[in-house]
């Protein structure tokens, strides 16, 4: 869930994704225990003029750790104020109630604790529509990506510094190489993300997605993210 770090102003500054969010939004998903999920990320989103990623990518190593307890915890390098002051900053999720085949999954978690940067907290439910069918995977568990999850729809709240915002996406399984990647957060600095993963394999994924302002008429942003997975009970496997 690494950085949701900037969310209540996406457009046209940096938005920050991770191994266990959609393009914008955080998931119920955790990374498992012993293993820990790094992702190159660009942190300046804009399409257009001379501060645009092409001219300044701002590139972002962010990091998620899979503890015990069902927690995951973050620790990213982000600009901060002024923008080219990179500071540390941190995040957690617990995930206190597990899916079934009734009940949604649910996460609760707070971002961008760190000096320069203003707290934000989460709520988030995750439901899974074939759900049945990918419990009959689990036994391939293993040996997937974990961003291979089927198809699951998301809501919840994400409270900022001085608003509530809605948080709605939806993640699609195609095959086990490619995801689709949809989601929103509503407000006026915030924006609409579609786009997708491409999974090379187990511990590797590349993920795009292209970002409209809600108040533009115009592709506003671009998301490009690396993410490797390191498997601590596999080590030879990196």
């Amino acid at each position: 869930m690494r950085g949701v770090l900037v969310l209540a102003c996406l457009v046209p500054t940096a938005a920050h994704a991770a191994p266990t969010q959609l393009n914008q939004i955080p998931t119920t998903d955790l990374v498992p225990v012993k293993q820990v999920s790094l992702q190159l990320q660009n942190g300046n989103t804009e399409v257009s003029g001379r501060s645009s990623v092409f001219h300044q990518p701002q590139l972002l190593p962010q990091s998620e750790f899979g503890l015990p307890g069902n927690i995951e915890a973050g620790l990213d390098v982000a600009p901060s104020d002024p923008p080219h002051d990179y500071r540390p900053v941190m995040n957690l999720k617990w995930n206190p109630v597990r899916e079934d085949y009734r009940i949604p999954a649910l996460a609760v978690g707070a971002t961008q604790l760190g000096v320069g940067f203003t707290p934000s907290y989460f709520l988030v439910l995750s439901k899974t529509l074939n759900y049945q069918q990918i419990q009959y995977q689990k036994f391939r568990a293993h040996h997937r990506n974990i961003k291979l999850r089927g198809i699951r729809l998301h809501a919840g709240m994400l409270r900022t510094s001085n608003a509530w915002r809605a948080l709605a996406g939806t993640d699609i399984e195609v095959n086990d190489h490619f995801v689709v990647y949809a989601d929103w957060i509503s407000g006026a600095r915030n924006a609409v993300a579609v786009g997708g993963v491409l999974v090379i394999d187990r511990l590797n994924s590349v993920q795009v997605s292209l970002l409209r302002g809600n108040t533009e008429d115009r592709v506003s942003g671009v998301l490009v993210g690396l993410t490797h997975t390191f498997d601590l009970t596999h080590p030879f496997e990196w």
